[in-house]
């Protein structure tokens, strides 16, 4: 008897854990934060910046490994990600001798690792689902929040009993006994099953136009609109305050006089906010509209900053985490949903790494300049400012992408 399970709803459960492998290992970087500096004795631009770092370089392999995937196959790209992932974490445990080196293998070996993973999978989400596009979305990226939330925890609980080298390897493992098979998981379409989006089959129950073959802008087309630079610039102002929490909310807590483990739980609050935003909100936006959710989010996140500058306790500290997760974890989930809508899905691979490039950069400014500016004033309220105002202005950049709507929506 055949399964009336849509697979592509296995591809999005297999999404969700590759999801939470890969960004449990890149956020768990909080954690170590502390045991490396004292490790390699330096401040704190120095070790914020091996994590702005490698989020710039996975962000910004997006371009390729998008484009990659839109012309090979997605499994194939997804798999050496996972194994490039896991490599990074096992060589750069023993290179606690030298900064450099281990910044070198670090940010190189992790940074490819999840770039390879991350744009292949959310775009060909995308092309599974037209109809329950938001929430499919949703589900496989509420594995970010899951693993923003693991992965630190696993790595503050490991190093209360082992050295911080010993947990690295511990990871490694982890991705590749784990990624591995969830990569086997990935097919590139529907198509390729007989199917059309959302379970339909041709000729039955289409979920609508132009659903037979994925449609819309080449790379190159969507390059030469204002909308699309509009959004870039949305997409970079709107995730420079989720990089300066994820890396300085730790260090800030400490500073309150909160231990090491509890430390790490912060980060872990903001992971659970991300899995409650990206679940639930994702499907918010299939009723009242992706983009408009968004804008609605975005403005939330420019006053969420405001509780952080205030919050002198645990309990205010741990209340912003929560809620600055789940309005981050909506804008995650629906980053790619606007932009299915906007630029179509046959090239959406390409599309979505050039416009992530801009989260790299994001990455830069929210974590190495929040360490620099502490540097400077012993103070992150420099750091967290900042985060409000490039929130506020995000919002403004997106009400700019969403006027400029000269043709018909694009049909995925």
């Amino acid at each position: 008897m055949k399964s009336r399970v849509f697979p592509g709803w296995y591809l999005v459960g297999a999404a969700h854990v590759l999801l939470t492998l890969i960004f449990g290992a890149a956020y768990s970087f909080g954690a170590f934060f502390v045991p490396i500096q004292d490790s390699f004795a330096v401040g704190r631009f120095s070790v914020a910046s091996v994590f702005s770092l490698t989020a710039f370089i996975y962000y910004g392999a997006g371009v390729f490994s998008g484009a990659l995937a839109d012309r090979t196959s997605p499994r194939a790209v997804v798999g050496a990600g996972v194994v490039l992932l896991a490599l990074g974490f096992f060589f750069s445990s023993y290179a606690s001798g030298s900064l450099s080196l281990f910044i070198a293998l670090f940010c190189s070996l992790v940074g490819l690792g999840v770039g390879l993973v991350y744009v292949p999978l959310v775009a060909t989400v995308q092309r599974w689902f037209v109809i329950q596009r938001n929430q499919a979305s949703g589900i496989a990226l509420a594995g970010t929040g899951v693993g923003t939330f693991i992965g630190p925890v696993a790595a503050g609980l490991l190093m209360q009993h082992l050295s911080w080298e010993s947990t690295l390897r511990i990871f490694a493992l982890v991705i590749a006994l784990v990624g591995l098979p969830m990569a086997l998981l990935v097919r590139r379409s529907p198509q390729a099953l007989g199917l059309l989006p959302d379970g339909a089959r041709p000729g039955v129950g289409a979920p609508g136009p132009g659903v037979g073959t994925p449609q819309g802008m080449r790379l190159g087309e969507a390059l030469g609109t204002a909308r699309f630079w509009c959004y870039f610039v949305a997409i970079f102002l709107g995730s420079v305050g989720l990089f300066s929490a994820l890396v300085h909310i730790n260090p800030y807590a400490r500073a309150l006089g909160v231990s090491s483990a509890q430390a790490n739980l912060f980060i872990g609050l903001i992971g659970v906010g991300n899995i409650v935003g990206r679940r639930f909100l994702g499907r918010l936006g299939d009723r009242i509209g992706a983009h408009r959710l968004l804008l609605v989010l975005t403005l939330i996140l420019g006053g969420l900053n405001g509780l952080w500058l205030g919050a002198q306790t645990p309990v205010t500290l741990g209340l912003f985490a929560l809620l600055f997760g789940l309005a981050n974890g909506g804008c995650i989930a629906l980053y790619p949903s606007v932009a299915a809508g906007w630029f179509g899905t046959a090239n959406l691979g390409a599309i979505l790494g050039a416009l992530y490039v801009s989260v790299g950069v994001a990455a830069l400014a929210g974590g190495s300049l929040g360490g620099l500016l502490f540097d400077l004033y012993q103070s992150y309220s420099a750091t967290i400012a900042l985060g409000a105002l490039c929130a506020l202005a995000s919002a403004a950049f997106l009400q700019l992408a969403v006027r400029r709507n000269s043709s018909a929506p694009i049909h995925a």
